[in-house]
C-alpha cells in the first residue's frame, strides 16, 4: 500500500478510503481519520472539525449520528456507535488505557523496563444515545439504547438503556421516556440532510 499523506486522511479526502461509506456522509475539512480502511460509516453521518479517530481494529458509526468538535475515538479496540447517536464536544472514547507498574509515566522514557501494559476493551454506544460535552468513556463499556450522559461524566461501567447519567464516575439519576413506536417512525423518516 502506498504511503498516505497527512491531508489525504482529513475531511472529504478520506471518504474513498473507508471500508464502507454510506450516502451523504459529511466529514468536515479539519477532521482526521487514521486507519480508515477499518472504518464503516453509514448514511447521513456528520463528523465535525477537529475530530480525531483511529479506526484500527474496527469502527462502525450508524445512520444519522453526529460526532462533534474535538472528539477523540482511539485505542485499537472495536468501537461501535449506533444510529442517531450524538457525541458532544471534547468527548473521549478510549478503547485502551495503560496500566502502570513502574516509576515513569511515559513509555518512551522507560527503555528496557516493564513499566506498563495496555488494557484493551471494545466499546458499544447503542442507538439514540446522547453524550454531553467532555465525557470520557473507558475500555469495555456498553452505553445502552437511548442513554443520556451529562457533560463531564466519566463512564467506566455499562449504562442501562434510557437512563440519565451524570458525574465522575457516572451514576444514574433518572430515566428518559422511551419513544413510542409511532414517534420513532416519525424521527426515522425526517430529512436530516440539511442539519448543520
Amino acid at each position: 500500500m502506498a504511503e498516505i499523506g497527512y491531508t489525504e486522511l482529513m475531511g472529504p479526502n478520506v471518504l474513498d478510503k473507508l471500508k464502507y461509506c454510506g450516502k451523504n456522509v459529511r466529514i468536515f475539512q479539519l477532521a482526521k481519520i487514521i486507519n480508515p480502511q477499518y472504518a464503516e460509516i453509514d448514511d447521513h453521518v456528520m463528523i465535525l472539525d477537529y475530530v480525531f479517530i483511529d479506526a484500527l481494529k474496527s469502527l462502525k458509526i450508524g445512520k444519522y449520528s453526529t460526532i462533534t468538535w474535538h472528539t477523540v475515538i482511539e485505542g485499537q479496540a472495536h468501537v461501535e456507535i449506533g444510529d442517531r447517536c450524538f457525541l458532544g464536544p471534547g468527548t473521549k472514547i478510549l478503547g485502551s488505557t495503560y496500566e502502570f507498574n513502574g516509576y515513569y509515566t511515559t513509555e518512551h522514557m522507560c527503555e528496557g523496563q516493564d513499566v506498563s501494559k495496555i488494557h484493551y476493551g471494545d466499546i458499544k454506544i447503542c442507538d439514540d444515545a446522547y453524550l454531553g460535552a467532555n465525557c470520557v468513556v473507558m475500555p469495555g463499556v456498553t452505553i445502552g439504547e437511548g442513554a443520556l450522559v451529562g457533560s463531564n461524566a466519566f463512564v467506566n461501567k455499562d449504562l442501562e438503556p434510557w437512563g440519565i447519567y451524570v458525574g465522575s464516575p457516572a451514576r444514574k439519576i433518572g430515566e428518559r421516556q422511551k419513544p413510542t413506536p409511532e414517534r420513532k417512525a416519525i424521527v426515522e423518516q425526517l430529512d436530516w440532510t440539511k442539519h448543520f
